[in-house]
C-alpha cells in the first residue's frame, strides 16, 4: 500500500489530536470521518476534505479502508469495535477500552477469534521519558510507587461527570496514571479505595479518590485523583514517583529523572517511535510491531480502575483477579 487509508469513528475530544497526528504523516491518508453528532462529523469532514457520516456502518462499507481510529466516549464502546472487527480491520482505540469488563471481554474475545489486533491510546508509554524509566527499572526492586492525577475537568459539565457514562475519574482519566504504574511496576493484585464528593456537588461522580495498591511482587502503591481545582494547570496530572533502592525515580511533565541528582543515569533509548508511527507500521506489517499497549493489556488497566470503584462501594479490599473473574 502506498498510503495507509484510515477512517475515523468519533470526531470530538481526543479525536482532533489523532487527526492532526495522522493527517500530517506522508504515509497515511484519512478517507472518512464519522460521528453520531452530525455537526461534529461535518466539521471534521470539511476540515479534512473527506466525506462525513453519522453511522459508522456506512463508513465501514467503504472498500478503501486499511485501518480505523475509534475515539468515542467510554459509554459508547462495544458495538463499534465489534463492527470494525467484523469488517476485518485493525484499529487504534482511545482509552479506556470500555465502561465495564463484560463489554471489554466481549471485544477481546472477538479480536482473538478474528486474529486481529488493536492499539490502545495509552500514548504516554511511547514517550522518551517513560521508555527511559522503563529501561532504568529493569532488575531494580521497587519499595513503593505513588501517583496522582489532579485537574479541573469536572467543572465543565461534560459527560465525564456522569458516573453511569464515565465510571468516574479513575476509569476515564486517571486510567493513564494507573497504566503507567502497571507498566513500570507490574500487575496489581489488590486494591482498596475510598471516594468522596467534597466540592462539586452538582455532578454524579465523586470528586476525590484515594487508592491503595498491592502489586503481585509485593510492592506497594498509592494513587490520589481529583478534578476539583480550577486552575487550568495540567502539571499535576500523571505524576508518578517510584521509590527504589537508594534513589527515587520521578516522572512528570518535565520528563523522567533520578533523585538525588547524580545518583544514577537514565539509559538512552535508541530507535523509539511514537504511538502513531508504531500503529501505521503495524498496519503495513499486518500485525502489531512496536505496539506498547494492546487490547488485553489495556483491559488489565481497566480492571484495576473498576476494582477500585468496587472497593469504594463495598468498603473492603478487592482482589483484581476476582474483579476480572479469574
Amino acid at each position: 500500500m502506498s498510503k495507509v487509508r484510515i477512517g475515523f469513528i468519533g470526531c470530538g475530544g481526543r479525536a482532533g489530536s489523532h487527526m492532526r497526528a495522522l493527517g500530517q504523516r506522508e504515509d497515511t491518508e484519512i478517507v472518512g470521518a464519522c460521528d453520531v453528532v452530525e455537526a461534529a462529523a461535518r466539521r471534521a469532514g470539511e476540515r479534512l476534505g473527506v466525506p462525513h457520516y453519522t453511522d459508522h456502518r456506512t463508513l465501514l462499507g467503504r472498500d478503501d479502508l486499511d485501518a480505523v481510529v475509534i475515539s468515542v466516549p467510554v459509554f459508547a464502546h462495544g458495538q463499534v469495535e465489534l463492527d470494525v472487527i467484523a469488517r476485518g480491520l485493525p484499529f487504534l482505540l482511545e482509552k479506556p477500552v470500555a465502561r465495564d469488563l463484560e463489554t471489554a471481554r466481549r471485544v477481546a474475545g472477538a479480536l482473538r477469534q478474528a486474529g486481529l489486533w488493536a492499539a490502545i491510546g495509552y500514548q504516554l508509554r511511547y514517550t522518551p521519558a517513560v521508555r527511559q524509566a522503563k529501561a532504568f527499572m529493569v532488575g531494580r526492586r521497587v519499595a513503593v510507587v505513588e501517583g496522582h492525577y489532579w485537574c479541573t475537568t469536572a467543572r465543565g459539565g461534560a459527560w465525564q461527570n456522569d458516573w453511569e457514562k464515565s465510571g468516574g475519574q479513575l476509569v476515564e482519566q486517571a486510567t493513564h496514571t494507573i497504566d503507567l504504574m502497571r507498566h513500570l511496576v507490574g500487575e496489581v493484585e489488590e486494591v482498596y479505595s475510598q471516594q468522596a464528593s467534597r466540592i462539586l456537588s452538582a455532578i454524579t461522580s465523586p470528586d476525590a479518590y484515594t487508592v491503595s495498591l498491592r502489586f503481585t511482587d509485593g510492592a506497594l502503591g498509592s494513587l490520589t485523583s481529583s478534578w476539583t481545582h480550577d486552575t487550568g494547570d495540567w502539571s499535576h496530572a500523571n505524576i508518578v514517583n517510584v521509590s527504589l533502592d537508594g534513589c527515587l525515580l520521578r516522572l512528570d511533565g518535565a520528563g523522567a529523572r533520578v533523585l538525588p541528582a547524580g545518583k544514577a543515569e537514565l539509559p538512552e533509548v535508541a530507535g523509539a517511535e511514537d504511538m502513531y508511527k508504531a500503529f501505521v507500521r503495524s498496519v503495513r506489517a499486518g500485525g502489531p510491531e512496536g505496539i506498547l499497549s494492546g487490547y488485553d493489556d489495556a483491559l488489565a488497566t481497566l480492571a484495576v480502575s473498576l476494582a477500585a470503584n468496587e472497593s469504594a462501594a463495598t468498603h473492603r479490599p478487592v482482589r483484581v483477579a476476582e474483579a476480572v473473574g479469574r
